[in-house]
């Protein structure tokens, strides 16, 4: 299997003022392994959404939201 590398953002909440109120900050490179699922208990039920599953230089392993990662290279099909 080849692993793609992917950059890894975060978003930041800003001070309140005009502009946006989020902005995504780059955290670094890592290799994105594959996208899995994960869920968050609400008020009337449960909350399913998809995740993307990252290995950083370090070895640690984390699950991120998709919206968070770019892949470096795009497939070429």
């Amino acid at each position: 299997m080849n692993l793609r590398k992917v950059i890894v953002s975060k978003s930041v909440r800003q001070p309140m003022g005009p502009g946006p109120r989020f902005v995504k900050e780059q955290q670094g490179e890592a290799v994105f392994h594959q996208f899995g699922s994960s869920y968050e208990e609400l008020e009337h039920g449960v909350g399913i959404y998809t995740t993307a599953i990252i290995e950083w230089p370090d070895g640690r392993v984390e699950s991120i939201t998709p919206d968070n990662m770019q892949f470096v290279v795009p497939v070429v099909m």
